[in-house]
């Protein structure tokens, strides 16, 4: 039986439909109206569960932060144009931290590129650098052979981008007038159903080499002087419980980065060391052997260690991602972790050999700890190094953490103690920028029962405000504490600062913005206390609501970097002494 249709909308319908059949069910949209087609065929199906963002970069950063969330594809639809070009710094960051998105970009036909046509640009592979896979498919055809191939494209991509090589994929829909599904083009006697096949059951192994994994026995084996060094990935909680594991059978510690859920799971143990940040910068001993799970560490002086250390270096991720600044040629083993550790806990590693450098290394983690804590008894709301313990004092457990870049991700590593909660961390150091994180927080929030955290800067704040607009549109229960300490307050930690001349005027950048006002008028509830009493009671207040809300600190940076550099200096200073935790009581009470 004959049918009339409109074939850009056919086209957007059968897509839409082979991507239920990979499991993909949230799509953000911005409308436009090349686009039009797509969207109109995400909107009429049920199945997919739709976010409007009139901002492009917002809708890019918003689907990464359900994509992490879920762990499962999300597609994100725009128009043509610049609006295509607003979405790469979320690319970025997708490709960085292999989180699978489904870019869809509308265009304008072929022959209309270097015309002058309106909104037309080159579309062509625009993110190629930053992109797992790429395929324009041409003006919509109903040929059955068209047809064919376009969905074995759309096959192909999808199992590239969240099987074979994980991360960011782009689909590139050229559409011609008419857009509109009762603006008929075509008729035709077959059905969308003819073309829909289940070719989603292909399974990739990422297996040890067998030649690496003898090795990486056998220097494990031999090695008295042994470290882990986990930094954030997208770990789930097998992982954790297997490191753990391993750690403890054979007397290796785990230095654990701010970025890491180590610091947070409920089966804390000594093992897991978080003061290394300080201890190692004139750490004297080396390790032999490093094992490194995760993305490069946030600290510069455990950057530097790794770039310094004579011991050999094994990365291990599930795809042979170099993820090590030093450039010291590491042996980078290509495997899913958890079955890395799984086979290594069938193996005799001479525990008993490695116990005297685990009980080193615990005792400055813990000497460590004490300065730390001696240095953090009287906290002092307006200073940014008592944020991240007092925070851990009062966020509830199974709670969702997204740390802000710039300094707020500093200073977790620095010092966030450990805490026997289940705490879930979430962070965007793919490449580490200050843009998009309101919105990759919300796309968290709004995948998320529980409570979700986010403790951000202004500048990172101000960077991305359009996102206050989808806390109160789609209802999002997002928390979160800007620590306003007006500007980049990052810089007064780094040499530049010394350029008194330029430094206040193209470094710090303040902006002197009143945020409650700001706040208010996207309809978000604000708070600014002025004591931790205060703030304890704003935040309880809030736990409960499903509404989102700011809590602003306004802090003072150059008397919270001056804490930072007499806590390094104390922290030196008694590196080299007893071992002996009792020694330290001395210390002067700040």
């Amino acid at each position: 039986m004959k049918k009339y249709i409109n074939r850009n909308y056919f086209w957007s319908t059968l897509f839409v439909e082979k991507l239920l059949n990979f499991g993909v069910q949230h799509v953000c949209i911005s409308p436009g109206s090349r686009n039009t087609p797509l969207t109109l065929a995400f909107a009429n199906n049920k199945k997919f569960k739709k976010y409007i963002h009139i901002d492009e970069r917002a809708s890019g950063f918003f689907a990464l932060g359900i994509a992490k969330k879920i762990q499962n594809p999300v597609v994100i639809v725009t128009t043509s144009g610049t609006a295509v070009a607003e979405l790469y710094p979320a690319i970025i960051e997708a490709y960085n931290q292999r989180i699978s998105l489904i870019i869809c970009s509308a265009d304008r036909p072929a022959y209309l590129r270097n015309t002058g046509a309106n909104q037309t640009i080159n579309q062509e592979n625009i993110f190629q650098n930053h992109i797992r896979y790429f395929y324009d498919f041409g003006l919509p055809s109903l040929e059955k052979n068209d047809l064919t191939n376009f969905c074995a494209k759309i096959d192909e991509g999808i199992s590239t981008g969240i099987k074979i090589n994980n991360g960011p994929i782009h689909f590139n829909f050229p559409f011609k007038k008419p857009l509109e599904p009762k603006t008929f083009s075509d008729e035709i006697i077959y059905s969308i159903r003819d073309f829909v096949k289940d070719n989603t059951n292909l399974n990739i192994e990422h297996n040890l080499i067998s030649s690496q994994l003898i090795y990486v026995s056998n220097k494990i084996k031999g090695s008295q002087k042994v470290s882990i060094f986990c930094a954030w990935d997208n770990f789930e909680k097998e992982f954790y419980n297997e490191l753990l594991n391993f750690s403890i059978k054979n007397n290796i510690p785990i230095f654990t980065d701010g970025t890491s859920e180590l610091r947070f799971i409920k089966s804390q143990n000594e093992n897991i060391i978080v003061n290394h940040s300080a201890f190692l910068q004139n750490f004297t001993d080396d390790a032999e052997l490093i094992l490194q799970f995760g993305n490069a560490p946030a600290s510069q002086s455990v950057l530097r260690y790794l770039e310094d250390t004579k011991a050999k270096k094994i990365l291990i991720n599930k795809f042979g991602d170099l993820k090590d600044p030093s450039k010291s040629k590491p042996l980078v083993v290509e495997n899913d972790p958890v079955q890395f550790l799984q086979f290594l806990k069938t193996q005799n590693f001479n525990p008993e050999n490695k116990i005297d450098w685990l009980k080193k290394v615990i005792q400055l983690d813990k000497n460590s700890e004490f300065i730390k804590n001696s240095f953090l008894q009287k906290p002092k709301i307006n200073l940014e190094p008592f944020w991240p313990n007092e925070f851990l004092k009062v966020i509830p457990n199974n709670s969702n953490l997204f740390i802000s870049n710039s300094l707020p991700i500093r200073d977790f590593d620095y010092f966030a103690s450990k805490k026997k909660s289940s705490i879930k961390v979430f962070t965007n150091r793919g490449a580490s920028g200050i843009d998009g994180i309101i919105s990759t927080a919300s796309g968290i929030a709004a995948q998320s029962k529980e409570n979700t955290f986010l403790i951000i800067g202004d500048l990172a704040f101000y960077h991305n405000i359009s996102a206050l607009s989808t806390l109160a549109e789609i209802n999002i229960s997002l928390k979160i504490i800007l620590l306003n300490n007006n500007g980049g307050g990052i810089f007064n930690m780094l040499p530049v600062a010394n350029e008194k001349n330029n430094f206040e005027e193209y470094f710090i950048t303040s902006q002197n913005l009143d945020f409650q006002k700001i706040v208010k008028a996207f309809g978000v509830k604000y708070y600014n206390p002025k004591s931790w009493q205060s703030f304890q009671q704003n935040l309880n207040s809030e736990l409960k609501s499903k509404n989102s809300c700011v809590i602003e600190i306004k802090t003072d940076a150059k008397k919270s970097v001056e804490l930072r550099k007499k806590y390094w200096s104390e922290i030196e200073k008694f590196l080299n002494s007893p071992n002996d935790i009792k020694n330290l009581q001395s210390f002067h009470k700040h």
